[in-house]
């Protein structure tokens, strides 16, 4: 059987598509997120917009590692965002041993368990280890 070039990468995206997707993205049922895949409604992290986390600027998030991390939400940035999207990113400050790239589970007082993709930003001035998070909201198109 010969497949054309056109066959060929079709068939190559569509895969890497589907690879990059975890597969529980299809196993609940909810929302239309990006892509038409389907958000999971018990992640809280769903609803949470910028103005949530901006009321919760200088409190405790704790990041469940190895050891809890008690971090503290010190700023809450716009980025560029599509239109009728939203896109901020989050800056928590805490601990002294950096904690790799990863996703973890974060917990707070009033906002619950939730999971957070973070990234290490080195230290601060005092040694505290600085993580940023991005949240990129695209709106589903119907």
């Amino acid at each position: 059987m010969t497949r054309s070039r056109r066959q060929f990468l079709q068939t190559g995206t569509l895969a890497a598509m589907f690879a990059a997707v975890p597969l529980k993205a299809f196993a609940k049922h909810g929302r239309v997120g990006f892509l038409g895949l389907l958000d999971d409604p018990d992640d809280p992290l769903a609803y949470y917009s910028k103005a949530t986390f901006v009321a919760n600027v200088n409190s405790v998030f704790q990041i469940q590692a190895a050891s809890a991390v008690d971090t503290t939400l010190v700023s809450v940035t716009d980025m560029p965002a599509p239109s009728g999207g939203e896109c901020f990113s989050l800056l928590l400050v805490g601990g002294s041993t950096a904690l790799p790239q990863n996703t973890y589970a974060v917990v707070h007082s009033a906002l619950g368990t939730f999971q957070l993709f973070l990234v290490p930003a080195g230290a601060d001035n005092n040694g505290a280890q600085q993580y940023r998070a991005t949240i990129n909201r695209l709106t589903a198109v119907p």
